[in-house]
């Protein structure tokens, strides 16, 4: 697997950032006078809860023990 490399953004006309939490990881929104920008940060084996807590990803077994 070919190693990504980092990503530099740069936003000169930047205002103010809000982030959110969601169910997947979090939003990070910037809003700078030519729009609005968000980054979904999703975690690959985690999810957020009814209640706020963040939690593993349950596995689905998918073999079958019946015969």
């Amino acid at each position: 697997m070919e190693k990504e490399t980092d990503t530099l953004i740069t936003l000169p006309t930047y205002q103010k950032f809000w982030i959110h939490t969601r169910h997947y990881g979090h939003d990070i929104v910037i809003w700078s006078d030519t729009g609005k920008t968000t980054i979904q940060c999703i975690w690959p084996d985690k999810r957020r809860s009814n209640d706020g807590r963040v939690e593993e990803k349950k596995q689905s077994n998918s073999k079958n023990t019946t015969d």
